[in-house]
C-alpha cells in the first residue's frame, strides 16, 4: 500500500500559504508529528480489522442517517438518537450550526480552536473575542458572564480548550448556559478532547440537552485517532435547529468506512482505559522533559501541552524532522508559544533526546 506522504508533489502544490492547523506533514519533511493531538495508540485494533475485512462494502452508498452508528453512540453516551447528528468531522458540525443559526455576532474565547472563527468569518458574522489571561494559566473564570454581549447570537466554548488544554468547570458552563437562555443566545460547547479526561461524564454538558440553546460537539477524530476518516457528532435537544442542520448537510457526508469505524471503536472499551493510562503517565514525563530544559509549561487537562520558549522551538525541531504546533496564529497568543502532543513512550523519549540537542 502506498504512503500518501511519499507521493511526489508538483512545485505548484508544495506550498499552501493559508494552512492554519497542525499536521502539515505534506508541506514539510517530517518523521515525527507532535503537532496533532490524536490518540498515540492509533486506530483501535478492532477498527483496523473490521475495515480490512469489509472493503467490499466501501463500494456502496453510505447510510445518510447513520442508523447503526447512531444506535451504538446513543447507548454509549446515554443520549436519545433523535438528538444526535453526525458529520464529516467536528468541523462540519460547526459549519452546520453556524449556517443554521445565521449569527450576526458571536463570542469566541481566545486562544481557542481556529475552526470557530473560520466558519463564522465564512458566514459573515462579527466576532468578539474574550481573551484568556496567561497569568491565570488561561483558565476560563466566571468573569466571562460580564463579557457576553446581549447582542450576541452564539457563544463558542471549548473544554478542554485547544490549544491551552484547560477544562472549564461545570459550574461556569451552567452559568453561561443560563445567561444564554435568558438572552436567546446559542451556546456551542466543544468537547472533542474531553474523552481524554478521567471525569468525562461529570464534566460533559450532554446532561443539559433539555435546553434548546445548547449544542454539544464531539468527534472520533482525537480520542480514536480518526483524523483521516473524518467523523464528528453533536447532541442537541432543539429538534427544530437539529432538523435545519440536517437539511443543510451535504448528502452522504459520513462515509461507509467512517461509520463502520465509529461503530467498532465504541465497542472497544479497553482502548479508552489504556489511552487514559498512557496519557497520564506520558504527560508527566513530557512535562518533566520540558521544564528540566528551561521551557515554561502551562498546566493541561488534555493530551497535549502549551509551552512558551524564547528559543524558536518550531524551527529547531523541524530541522530534526520533528513537527510541533507553532501557535502564533491563535488569537491571544504570540511568537514563542507552542503546542506539543503527548505521544507514545518511545516517541516521547526520542523527543526528549532531540530537545536536549536543540536547547
Amino acid at each position: 500500500m502506498y504512503n500518501i506522504k511519499t507521493l511526489p508533489l508538483s512545485n505548484s502544490l508544495k506550498y499552501v500559504p493559508s494552512y492554519r492547523h497542525g499536521g502539515d506533514i505534506y508541506n514539510n519533511d517530517v518523521k515525527y508529528d507532535f503537532s496533532v493531538n490524536t490518540n498515540p495508540l492509533g486506530l483501535p485494533f478492532l477498527v483496523k480489522r473490521k475495515l480490512a475485512e469489509n472493503t467490499d462494502v466501501f463500494a456502496e452508498y453510505p447510510d445518510m442517517q447513520c442508523r447503526q452508528l447512531c444506535e451504538e453512540l446513543s447507548m454509549v453516551e446515554n443520549i436519545p438518537g433523535n438528538k444526535l447528528l453526525f458529520g464529516n468531522g467536528a468541523s462540519e458540525i460547526f459549519k452546520l450550526a453556524v449556517d443554521a443559526i445565521k449569527p450576526r455576532k458571536a463570542l469566541v474565547t481566545a486562544p481557542s480552536f481556529l475552526g470557530y472563527s473560520y466558519v463564522l468569518n465564512g458566514a459573515g458574522a462579527g466576532i468578539e473575542y474574550y481573551y484568556l489571561q496567561e497569568e491565570k494559566n488561561f483558565v476560563l473564570d466566571i468573569d466571562i458572564l460580564g463579557k457576553i454581549p446581549a447582542s450576541c447570537d452564539m457563544v463558542f466554548l471549548c473544554s478542554p480548550c485547544n490549544p491551552t488544554g484547560r477544562i472549564i468547570s461545570k459550574d461556569i458552563l451552567l452559568n453561561v448556559l443560563s445567561y444564554c437562555e435568558e438572552n436567546n443566545i446559542y451556546l456551542v460547547v466543544d468537547e472533542c478532547f474531553l474523552g481524554f479526561v478521567p471525569d468525562y461524564e461529570m464534566l460533559s454538558m450532554k446532561s443539559e440537552l433539555h435546553s434548546k440553546y445548547l449544542i454539544v460537539v464531539n468527534a472520533f477524530t482525537k480520542l480514536y485517532a480518526m483524523a483521516g476518516l473524518r467523523l464528528g457528532w453533536c447532541a442537541c435537544g432543539n429538534g427544530e435547529l437539529l432538523g435545519t442542520m440536517r437539511r443543510m448537510q451535504p448528502e452522504w457526508s459520513v462515509s461507509v468506512p467512517a461509520q463502520m469505524a465509529g461503530v467498532y471503536a465504541l465497542k472497544d472499551k479497553d482502548y479508552i482505559v489504556r489511552t487514559k493510562e498512557l496519557i497520564h503517565q506520558e504527560k508527566a514525563k513530557m512535562e518533566g522533559f520540558l521544564e528540566n530544559n528551561g521551557i515554561k509549561v502551562f498546566p493541561s487537562d488534555a493530551n497535549f501541552l502549551l509551552v512558551k520558549s524564547k528559543i524558536n522551538l518550531y524551527k529547531k525541531f523541524l530541522e530534526k524532522r520533528v513537527l510541533i504546533r507553532q501557535c502564533n496564529n491563535f488569537a491571544g497568543l504570540s511568537d514563542g508559544f507552542y503546542r506539543i502532543a503527548i505521544r507514545s513512550a518511545e516517541e516521547n523519549s526520542m523527543f526528549n533526546k532531540i530537545l536536549m540537542e536543540v536547547i
